[in-house]
């Protein structure tokens, strides 16, 4: 295994659960932008959004997979593990 694809496939994990963080917030700060801010700073919906953001990594992980590019589809299940493993502590 090609650690240097397992790095950017980790890479690519973490940017994608962030824009799908990002989306996720601004999709559902429409309707109450103080009560999320007052949620994310109670760390009370920080971990369900994580979840949901990083369902985003579905796209690159089966786009990856058809290139067969495996090392790097690996580094995207990795990151989902620590993303996931980190919303037990939010």
């Amino acid at each position: 295994m090609n650690k240097k694809e397992l790095i950017l496939g980790f890479a690519i994990g973490l940017l994608t659960t962030g824009v799908g963080l990002l989306l996720v917030a601004l999709l559902f700060s429409l309707v109450s932008p103080n009560f999320h801010w007052q949620s994310f700073q109670n760390g009370d919906l920080l971990g369900k959004y994580i979840a949901l953001g990083s369902l985003l990594n579905l796209l690159p992980f089966f786009i990856l997979l058809s290139r067969k590019k495996e090392a790097m589809g690996y580094g995207i299940i990795l990151a989902v593990a620590v993303l996931t493993l980190s919303t037990l502590f939010f």
